[in-house]
């Protein structure tokens, strides 16, 4: 087949599809989508040489454009043209729109009718056009004359960025908007607007136009709730205290001359304060930011005003002639796209640096880098991924969770994790030893994410993820490779990879830090990593065969075991194999007067259920540590780098949250990453939105991990309620839904959680119950 393929929607267009199907076959290959038509409109597309699709029933034109997409991308096309079936676009003119999109790959391409300014086209389409164009303008931070027009060609790594959520003439409105979010450009072609569809339109104002504009709408309260958060930030900047004191320092310094004569002096730091006040707020008036929000609030304040413009004068039954026009006026002023446009700042094109050789480089290949690579590639970028252990190798964080998958489900290796054969993992059983309290905790149907996941080898699982990144277009991966050294510059860096004995130099405009606990840029910048306090701990862990195993989905839950020691985790495989952990304070480790290995027999020996279990199980792996679990890292970002998964921090497994946080860290840093390279920016500064959503998602499964040590928190965590949804978030957050985005109903119900275990803990200390932390285990 060719690289493209054209996707028609249709629905009932007999009398013109033949004709738009048998020009368009001229430029490769047709797929046409019917959408419930009563008249024939399948039989004649495929009668003319189409290969057609059917919706079920009538579902409307984004259900038709979602199926061409999917079956498209199944074909293997690497893009996409979108035309009507109605006969208003011409297929000659798919070359040109071709053209543009082989010169431009990362961008969305669109047939513009409005090469004569839109006088061909219905006046009242015109000026909704005009004003839905305007937002989408806003929201995409590009100037976009017709984006209403369904003539477009999409690369495919949009259509695997951006998966459509919306139907009907929303989708295309919402294809635009979050392209240009994930870093995409939005080209136009002029195309002569000679050709008039066969038939009225199908774009139902009431309807049709009712669902752009809420779509709309939500998309803008988030900008607007983004915009008055930076303004405040703003606004409270000059009052943080490094500022202050410099200020402070600054305006002492320009009074000192008048010191000898009081009213001078306190004129002087008046006039001082006056004066940087009118230049932080002249400063702010004619930041460009300041201009497009200034143009979008008057466009916003005029909605209200618009709408009952536009009702009085249907009301009044306007013919042309005949009244006053009252909307054109408003819509010139008030929604200029002019204005606006000129309010934009320019936009870099993201054109290939002859001078590198990848766009970026991914340093490690375990689930954070190849989730980063994939993505990367998908948006069109030359990745290269250095991993310096050969695959498979043994690595412990084998617990996956639920809301793991629908990022599985993004990547497009799913599929192939679940033929695989891990085992399902439904849930996790918690027992403290102290208390004798245990629990299972079942994930939840009805949820984002499904209610289970996978208990898995990591050097089969991982070795998925690489080979899946590895065989995406424009992804190079060396391996074993080891990254000695790394130089940045204004352009790039420059890194030195030693690979099969021989050393070379590679250069790469941006970096991508996805080395694990090695932290390969924080090890070799003074000062980047710091330990988390109380969480100093050792891993000690092997595998075992013959374990006994649990009946039915019980199979495959995690089992955490708390002894006075410390706790041991138990992750069951498919077939024969577990894996046993036991988790010390880094102390005990260091005063110990054995080998670890006759440390670890010593742990399983003081935990009952442990020793129980293993008693007639044999060890089939080496004992194996890891320490200084739990840090952060300091510099997340900074020019022309970004760290991803343990690169950017780890903290205690408790929750098995570890693989989770990789790969959806990878998945932001490339969303980010694809961004910086739309605009041509890659300093520290732009990438302050991913460090604060990193450091914000991480610090939920700090909270728990802290109280994980309290003995009131083990005592009421052990005894969840369901009253005001407790277990319900309990559970949410061992699936991992806290992490990124934390709902306000689980908020709510952690919120009261944590109050009774404050509770709890005063009434154990007044009942002389222990209460201090075991944080010192």
């Amino acid at each position: 087949m060719s690289d493209h393929v054209t996707v028609i929607p249709v629905f009932d267009e007999a009398a013109t599809i033949a004709d738009v199907v048998a020009r368009a076959l001229a430029h490769g290959s047709v797929m046409v989508v019917d959408d419930g038509s009563a008249d024939g409109s399948a039989s004649a597309a495929a009668a003319a040489g189409a290969h057609v699709l059917r919706t079920a029933g009538r579902r409307g034109k984004g259900a038709a454009l979602a199926l061409g997409f999917v079956e498209a991308l199944g074909l293997g096309a690497q893009r996409v043209v979108t035309l009507d079936g109605d006969g208003q676009h011409d297929p000659d003119d798919i070359p040109r729109l071709l053209a543009a999109s082989a010169a431009v790959p990362r961008a969305v391409i669109i047939g513009s009718r409005l090469a004569d300014g839109g006088a061909s086209m219905n006046p009242a389409r015109l000026q909704a056009l005009r004003v839905a164009g305007f937002f989408i303008d806003w929201l995409t931070g590009q100037d976009v004359g017709d984006t209403q027009s369904g003539f477009r060609v999409y690369p495919r790594a949009v259509l695997e960025a951006v998966v459509p959520r919306r139907g009907g003439f929303a989708l295309e409105t919402e294809m635009l908007v979050r392209a240009a979010a994930a870093g995409f450009a939005i080209r136009e072609v002029l195309l002569s607007p000679g050709r008039v569809a066969s038939r009225p339109s199908r774009f139902r104002p009431l309807r049709d136009g009712t669902a752009v504009t809420a779509y709309l709408m939500a998309r803008g309260l988030g900008r607007w709730a983004r915009d008055v958060a930076s303004v405040a930030a703003a606004l409270v900047r000059p009052f943080t205290p490094d500022r202050f004191r410099k200020r402070h320092r600054e305006m002492h310094q320009f009074a000192t001359p008048y010191r000898y004569n009081h009213a001078a002096y306190a004129t002087a730091m008046g006039a001082f304060v006056l004066d940087r006040t009118a230049r932080t707020w002249e400063g702010w008036w004619r930041d460009p930011r300041a201009r497009i929000m200034r143009v979008a609030a008057l466009a916003t304040v005029a909605l209200p005003a618009l709408a009952v413009a536009a009702t009085a004068q249907s009301l009044l039954g306007r013919r042309e002639g005949a009244g006053p026009d009252l909307v054109s006026p408003l819509i010139r002023s008030a929604f200029s796209r002019e204005r606006l446009a000129a309010a934009l700042p320019e936009r870099a094109q993201p054109v290939a640096d002859h001078g590198t050789d990848y766009d970026v480089l991914v340093i490690g290949g375990g689930p954070a880098g190849s989730t980063t690579a994939t993505f990367l590639a998908r948006g069109g970028l030359r990745v290269a991924v250095a991993e310096r252990e050969v695959f498979p190798r043994f690595h412990v964080g084998e617990s996956l969770l639920p809301a793991m998958m629908p990022v599985l489900d993004r990547l497009g290796v799913r599929e192939r994790v679940e033929r695989h054969g891990f085992l399902i993992k439904y849930g996790a059983a918690f027992h403290d030893e102290e208390s004798d309290l245990g629990y299972r905790f079942y994930f939840r149907e009805g949820k984002p994410w499904p209610p289970y996941s996978y208990e898995v080898p990591r050097a089969e699982f991982d070795r998925i993820l690489l080979e899946h990144a590895a065989g995406q277009p424009g992804v190079t991966l060396l391996q074993p490779a080891l990254v000695e050294q790394i130089q940045f510059d204004t352009t790039g860096a420059t890194v030195d990879v030693r690979e099969g004995g021989d050393t070379r130099s590679l250069r790469a405009r941006f970096v991508v830090d996805a080395s694990g606990r090695d932290g390969f840029l924080a090890s070799r910048r003074v000062g980047r990593r710091e330990p988390i306090p109380g969480l100093g701990k050792v891993a000690l862990f092997a595998h075992f065969e013959a374990a006994p195993r649990w009946e039915g989905r019980d199979e495959g839950l995690i089992r955490l075991f708390i002894f006075p020691d410390g706790w041991f985790w138990w992750i069951p495989f498919a077939g024969d194999l577990t894996s046993i952990g036991c988790v010390l304070h880094s102390k005990t480790v260091r005063g110990r007067e054995s080998s670890l290995e006759a440390l670890f027999h010593d742990m399983i020996g003081r935990c009952a259920k442990v020793r129980e279990g293993l008693r007639h199980a044999r060890r089939v792996t080496p004992v194996q540590s890891a320490a200084n679990f739990s840090y952060r890292t300091t510099e997340v970002a900074g020019d022309r780098f970004l760290c991803v998964g343990d690169a950017v921090a780890f903290v205690d497994p408790i929750f098995s949250s570890g693989v989770y946080v990789a790969m959806q860290t990878g998945e932001m840093a490339a969303s980010e990453i694809l961004v910086a390279f739309a605009d041509g920016r890659f300093e520290a500064r732009r990438f302050r939105r991913y460090t604060k959503r990193v450091r914000r998602g991480v610090s939920p499964f700090v909270r728990f991990i802290r109280r994980w040590y309290e003995p009131a928190f083990v005592e009421i965590f052990l005894r969840p309620s369901e009253r005001l949804a407790m277990l319900d978030s309990v559970t949410g957050v061992l699936a991992g839904g806290a992490f990124l985005r934390m709902r306000l109903r689980m908020w709510g119900s952690l919120t009261v959680f944590f109050v009774i275990v404050r509770v709890n803990r005063w009434r154990r200390r007044w009942r002389g119950r222990p209460v201090e932390s075991r944080l010192e285990w």
